[in-house]
């Protein structure tokens, strides 16, 4: 016996169904012996209960009963708190899929542990994880998301001699509402384009109803209803929706603070104060339409599916719309569940075989679309605004791959991070977007050019959800991905225009090394390291760095320069007795020289290692150079005086003593400083 089933988790009600031994999917019903099982949760002592009691303890009234949780689903500010513990909506859906696993194992006398979930075509990212999410807490091995027209279109493709034709399919549930394109043939069904709302089904006809006879009431009588009366009212409007349906006009009775009303609801009426919300269903049909370029009459007819088509005028509106009576043969209430069973054996099969074969004749290939467009937000051409620059365009099949390269400057404190606000909509405008999270690579490797070339890959997997991925390409290795929360300041941001960066002012820095004979060896070798790790931490598009060697003379090694080819090169040619080998000379007047007409932020950093012969001379050359405004930096190790690094130095904090291990760190640290970068 098959462990497999497939769930329709709705919003007013969910669905299990199974593929049976004769290759025939089949609904499981319920305790009650029913195929729909009511999605609402009721909290008590004793434990959530789920279903029709639960549905009932609604009907009277229970404040711990919760439903139409479906729609807030991804939605982070929606929390729920009973009985001290707090429930999320992915949280109470999981109590839904728990309930219907027990009912499927009852049923089936045997463990249930994968299952196919179906979820409106127009669930975005964050609704389909937590989805997938529920599924998981509720013990099922999701085996796949399937979004709920394609699962109706799956069932009704399976009928004994289907012939190949364009249908559409119109899903108008209890909470949400869903149109796909279709095109079946003997070996595949394809969806064209799909589009929707997830937050329009027959709850809003219910609405639409208590919100007509609430102002009734309160015009008659001058009482507004409390929150008690209004939940009674709600439970009439949608038995008297229910009624309408097979009868042109009912009676209601509303009490309010005593007062008692009656109301006749002719379906006339009814259809008039909905008018809205069909005309909502007529625009979102006619978008796919235009989205796949055909007509009326390319559609081979509507496939009705939801409870809520149940409803005369949707019957009547897709007639009036295609000019074709709706396409019947399968139950609207139970077709989305029989798909997803079908589906379910299907993605068994694949993950299993050869080991697995279920009976299922009429099987077909099926190909989902994206139901959203993928984005994220950039400045425009001229960098006068944000928008929202779309990655991958809806209605592509899916699983969809797109790789765009990148550039960027990396940070040679290895802190880079490149921030990515990922979007899903079909609006340039930021504010029109659901933002997917903030995704954040790290961990950039270490490349010797400050320019770094990328390749980001954004995906949608079959579940229609959202992978992305970075790889550096020089080195080829993978970035790391963290997805962080967004700021609160999200998308407010981005309604302003971009803030122009300033350039950073030009600075030139002279690297004035102590080349006497004391430096032979070790040290010279840790001095050259300490410049190359210097070079590396400073930003050479805005930073010229020179170097000076001086001993019993002072020599320029090289000028100051943005090439950092000729810098490497001047510290790899760094020797001891170009300039003798003793301590006679100090670097401080040819600072001053070249620096003599050089604008912009000026530093001389100046590396000492013993007691130099002239020290007064250089510490009144060293102050006139603070005078010019040229910072001294300066630093020293082994028998070099502190007092008169600290002289030479601009300020006390600019003098450093350190030891020969430390060195490379103190220059580092000085570059970044200079660069104004974080430490």
């Amino acid at each position: 016996m098959s462990t497999v089933v497939g769930i329709d988790l709705g919003t007013t009600y969910s669905v299990v169904a199974y593929v049976n031994a004769q290759g025939k999917p089949e609904i499981i019903p319920n305790e009650d012996g029913k195929a729909t099982t009511p999605s609402v949760v009721q909290f008590t002592a004793h434990g959530p209960i789920v279903g029709a009691s639960a549905k009932e303890a609604q009907a009277n009234g229970d404040k711990d009963a919760v439903a139409f949780f479906k729609r807030s689903m991804g939605d982070s500010e929606f929390l729920l708190s009973l009985y001290g513990e707090d429930y999320t909506p992915t949280k109470l859906s999981t109590l839904v899929l728990r309930q219907l696993k027990e009912q499927a194992e009852a049923y089936l006398s045997t463990p249930v542990t994968d299952a196919v979930i179906t979820v409106p075509a127009y669930f975005t990212h964050l609704q389909r994880t937590a989805t997938i999410e529920a599924g998981q807490k509720a013990g099922l091995n999701v085996l796949k998301i399937i979004s709920e027209p394609t699962a109706a279109a799956l069932a009704y493709g399976l009928r004994p001699n289907a012939q190949a034709q364009r249908v559409l399919v119109y899903d108008l549930g209890g909470g949400t509402f869903d149109v796909s394109l279709v095109e079946i043939t003997d070996a595949e069904l394809n969806v064209l384009a799909t589009d929707g709302d997830h937050k329009l089904g027959g709850k809003d006809w219910d609405d639409s109803l208590i919100t007509y006879l609430a102002t009734q009431f309160e015009q008659e009588y001058g009482i507004e209803l409390n929150d008690e009366e209004l939940n009674d009212l709600s439970v009439q409007a949608e038995r008297l929706k229910h009624t309408l349906s097979i009868r042109q006009s009912a009676t209601i009775r509303i009490q309010g603070s005593g007062q008692v009303g009656n109301y006749t609801v002719t379906r006339t009426l009814f259809e008039d104060i909905t008018h809205d919300l069909m005309e909502k269903t007529k625009l979102l049909t006619e978008r796919v339409l235009s989205a796949t370029h055909l007509t009326w009459s390319d559609i081979n007819g509507v496939l009705p599916v939801g409870g809520s088509t149940r409803m005369p005028v949707v019957r009547t509106f897709i007639e009036q719309m295609s000019g074709k009576a709706p396409m019947s043969g399968i139950n609207p209430d139970e077709a989305v569940a029989l798909g997803a069973a079908i589906q379910a054996v299907m993605e068994l099969e694949q993950r299993d075989k050869p080991s697995l074969h279920f009976r299922l004749a009429g099987r077909k290939k099926t190909t989902d679309v994206i139901a959203h467009s993928l984005g994220l937000i950039a400045e425009n051409t001229n960098k006068t605004q944000y928008i929202n620059s779309f990655i991958i365009p809806k209605n592509l099949a899916i699983p969809t791959t797109q790789t765009r390269p990148y550039q960027m400057k990396v940070r040679r404190g290895g802190d880079t991070r490149l921030e990515v606000f990922l979007t899903q909509g079909e609006s340039e405008n930021p504010q029109d977007c659901t933002y997917l999270g903030l995704y954040v690579f790290i961990n950039f490797p270490k490349i010797a050019s400050r320019i770094t070339q990328l390749d980001i890959t954004y995906s949608y997997d079959k579940n229609g959800v959202v992978n992305v991925s970075a790889i550096e390409k020089s080195t080829g290795q993978p970035l790391t991905l963290k997805i962080e929360d967004l700021p609160a300041d999200i998308p407010g941001r981005f309604l302003e225009p971009p803030v122009i960066p300033v350039a950073p002012q030009p600075r030139t820095v002279y690297l004035a090394f102590d080349l006497s004979a004391s430096m032979r060896g070790q040290p010279l070798k840790k001095a050259q390291q300490a410049a190359r790790d210097f070079v590396l931490k400073s930003d050479l598009e805005y930073t010229s760095i020179g170097l000076i060697s001086f001993s019993n003379q002072v020599y320029v090694d090289l000028e100051a320069t943005h090439d950092a080819t000729k810098i490497k090169r001047a510290i790899d040619e760094l020797i001891i007795g170009r300039t003798g080998y003793g301590n006679l000379a100090h670097p401080f007047k040819e600072i001053s020289r070249l620096f003599d007409g050089v604008s912009g932020l000026r530093y001389a950093v100046v590396l000492a290692d013993g007691a130099w012969v002239n020290q007064k001379a250089a510490i009144q050359v060293a102050k006139r150079c603070h005078q010019e405004q040229i910072e001294i930096i300066a630093i020293g190790f082994g028998k070099a005086n502190r007092n008169f690094l600290n002289q030479i130095a601009s300020s006390s904090e600019q003098s450093f003593f350190t030891n020969l291990d430390s060195l490379s760190e103190t220059f580092s640290t000085i570059a970044q400083e200079i660069a104004g970068m974080p430490v």
